[in-house]
């Protein structure tokens, strides 16, 4: 009876042990999360940046919000941004996306927010799976493995890019399954293996790199837990469905666009792509050893590294062999250890299993080198450091207990390292706060990559653009004046790096599209045809390398349009909307194309079908105004201009417009009422100047008429009839000679235009 009653005691005691136990891993838990939140906090003011636009910002699919989630999921990642030839399938992050959108709509601090709080719990699941599979080993090792993770800079990437929440979403459910399968592995639940399957399978449609996980899985069992075939085997079974589930999802919704088939990565991206066999294995174990250098100094990052950054090498350099012998002595170590089941043999096999599909070893992919495809194998390396620390320092790691002075130290280097790689990634994430402080910091230090030089190009160029936006509610004129100065400075920097761009890649068809866009722009501000010529010559070749570039063949087609070469117009538009049925420009321009041409059904309908794509396209509405003025029906046309007008008040055509139509219905009175609305907020528009003239010519107030004139002229050098209409009025007040010379100007003019 006595040794039943100790027993019982004994139970009693250990019982609120095991309840601290689970209280102090929630704790360090809790620690995990604060300081992968923490780390990040600085991006929560953050702006849309790199692929973040093309993943769901000018993503039809995703800004629909929930009505696209059908799309989303029967569609490829990029279909919905006007790439059919994507053959990517991610709708996980995507119908995310769209729910956060129909939450807030273009709202990037509430997506970056999401992130970091994704990011964080991944992290604290982390760490109670390190917990769980190492979980006859101190606990301070997975917490120092947990936390190393959470603040390696090497992360700033897929954190602080809201597009990369695929990555964070997949690995949060790839530690999930595996949590789920020691679980299972351990209390042998039947009820886990449901769980395995749901885990899994939205980490596959999070994104397809983890299928990595099928082999992942058996070795993790086999270096942690003395596993019997049956629970290989129905462990296995719950991630190998999901992953035929997604394989055949992903055919089916490719099997829609024969065009995937030929789908061809770019050398711009993987500058090896169409490299020998040799060369591009010499150039990926090269670039492989780049990784690890990353990996354990990761203080100049960049967010490309595409064509030219890094060589194409031969298996005669040495930088291949360097990196060749590391990565063997690497693989020798784990294979020795195998047997021993030594958990740095293990990480090693992580970093391997999990990096083959970016080592563009096993085929080639669409990028040649990123700091993201590190993300779920810089695991591996978290997991050796720890373990080979606790070995340096002569640490026994499964004691539950460390009393020695030689833990301190470590545990001292340790906390430096973290200090280092915490400080790295605030600034990093910093850098990443919108695309001018992001690639004007990278292009510094990625400046012979062709990729960085348009992306440097493009925040150079919006940077002007917002110059430009701003005239239009700047009412002083000086301040128009020096943004109209500002525009032009960084325009010019924009073309120099376009340049710069074509130089180191000379069949970048990208960098040629954006010298046409604003060579074409200068050239409409300054009325100078000769810079539309340029941009003629630039959109020509970005369509001789690229032909099926849609954005290139509609923007091509408006410089003929407005030559009055229009059936040469709607041949380029009639290509835009093949190669990009989503493209709204061009079936917009198309709507005008055809109203030129008086065939006002066909115009009607590309005007419906931009609409259609985009609600909330005012010059559609304006113009389908502008098609029921020509066709006889001028109330019509004003009911669309004032539904223009409604929708967006600082767009000049549609006042514009109504005041023609007023005008020349006899309702002057009325007219004047839309000009006097319109100039007060567009006071510098020179053809609003031109129809308050025409008004007051009609109450034969010839000298106010002519003052509204000579304010056309001023703020609009270019608009001829306002010479015109300035010729005749001297011609009314009797002074002929004034009246000659403008009425020759606009002769001359004429002549040099026909």
């Amino acid at each position: 009876m006595k040794p039943q009653q100790k027993k019982k005691n004994t139970s009693a005691q250990a019982s609120p042990v095991q309840l601290t136990k689970e209280k102090k891993y929630r704790g360090l838990g809790l620690i995990v999360f604060i300081v992968a939140a923490a780390l990040y906090a600085n991006t929560f003011h953050h702006e849309w940046v790199l692929d973040d636009y093309g993943s769901f910002k000018l993503n039809i699919y995703v800004t629909a919000g929930t009505n696209g989630y059908h799309d989303i999921l029967t569609k490829t990642y990029r279909h919905g941004s006007g790439f059919y030839t994507d053959n990517l399938y991610r709708p996980l992050s995507q119908l995310m996306f769209a729910t956060e959108w129909q939450l807030s709509p273009d709202n990037p601090g509430l997506y970056h927010a999401i992130s970091v709080f994704y990011y964080a719990l991944a992290c604290t699941l982390l760490f109670f799976f390190l917990r769980r599979l190492l979980k006859r080993y101190n606990l301070w090792i997975p917490f120092f493995i947990a936390l190393l993770f959470a603040a390696h800079p090497i992360h700033t990437e897929v954190v602080a890019n809201v597009k990369s929440r695929d990555e964070i979403m997949c690995f949060l459910f790839v530690v999930l399954t595996l949590y789920l399968s020691l679980l299972y592995v351990d209390k042998q639940k039947f009820y886990l293996l449901p769980l395995i399957f749901v885990s899994f399978l939205l980490a596959m449609f999070s994104k397809e790199s983890a299928i990595t996980t099928l082999a992942l899985l058996p070795v993790t069992l086999y270096f942690f837990r003395e596993a019997k075939a049956k629970d290989y085997i129905l462990t296995f079974l719950m991630i190998a469905i999901p992953a035929v589930i997604y394989l055949i999802a992903r055919h089916a919704v490719l099997a829609n666009y024969p065009d995937s088939e030929n789908f061809n990565v770019s050398v711009v991206d993987n500058y090896f792509y169409d490299s020998s066999l040799w060369e591009g294995w010499a150039t990926a174990i090269m670039l492989l050893g780049q990784y690890l250098v990353k990996l354990f100094f990761p203080y100049s990052l960049a967010c490309d590294y595409s064509m030219k950054q890094f060589p194409i090498t031969t298996f005669a350099d040495v930088s291949t062999w360097i990196s060749m012998l590391i990565h063997l002595g690497l693989l020798v170590y784990a294979i020795l250890g195998i047997k021993k089941k030594n958990p740095v043999a293990y990480a090693i096999f992580f970093y391997i299993i999990t990096m083959s599909v970016f080592s563009n070893l096993v085929y080639r992919i669409g990028s040649s080198f990123a700091e993201r495809f590190l993300f779920i194998p810089a695991l591996g390396f978290c997991i050796a450091l720890v373990f080979l620390l606790f070995k340096i320092f002569k640490i026994e790691d499964k004691e539950t207990t460390v009393k020695t002075s030689r833990f301190g130290i470590m545990a001292s280097v340790l906390v430096i390292v973290l200090l280092l790689y915490s400080g790295r990634t605030v600034t990093r994430a910093a850098d990443w706060k919108n695309q001018f402080t992001l690639f004007g910091k990278d292009v510094k230090k990625s400046d012979k990559s062709a990729h960085m030089r348009l992306y440097w190009g493009l925040a150079l160029r919006d940077k002007g653009d917002e110059y430009e936006q701003a005239n239009i509610k700047e009412q002083n004129w000086a301040k128009r004046q020096e943004n109209d100065r500002q525009y032009f400075e960084w325009t010019w920097k924009a073309i120099k790096q376009f340049k710069k761009g074509i130089e180191i890649y000379p069949q970048y068809a990208d960098c040629y599209e954006q010298l046409g866009l604003l060579y074409d722009k200068i050239g409409i501000k300054i009325n100078d045809m000769t810079y539309r010529d340029t941009a003629e010559y630039y959109y020509l070749m970005c369509l001789k390398n690229i032909p099926s570039k849609a954005t290139a063949n509609s923007n091509l087609a408006k410089i003929y349009y407005e030559r009055g070469e229009i059936q040469k117009a709607k041949q380029f538009y009639l290509a835009a909307v093949y190669f990009d049925p989503l493209l709204t420009d061009a079936y917009f321009n198309l709507g005008s194309t055809y109203g030129t041409l008086a065939m006002y059904d066909s115009s009607f309908y590309y005007y419906k079908k931009a609409l259609q794509l985009d609600p909330r396209r005012t010059d559609a509405i304006t113009f389908i105004g502008l098609n029921y003025y020509n066709t006889g029906k001028p109330d019509s046309a004003i009911i669309y201009y004032d539904k223009a007008i409604q929708m967006d008040p600082y767009v000049s055509t549609g006042y514009i417009l109504k005041t023609k139509v007023l005008l020349l219905s006899d309702r002057w009175d009325e007219g004047e009422q839309v000009i006097d609305k319109a100039q007060s907020i567009f006071p510098y528009n020179g053809e609003l100047y031109y129809y308050k003239g025409l008004v007051e010519k009609h109450r034969q107030n010839y000298p106010a008429a002519l003052d509204c004139m000579n304010n056309c002229i001023r703020y609009q050098q270019n608009f001829l009839e306002g010479y015109r209409e300035k010729g005749d009025l001297f011609q009314r007040m009797g002074q002929r000679d004034s009246a000659l010379i403008y009425y020759n100007f606009v002769s001359q003019i004429d002549a040099l235009t026909r």
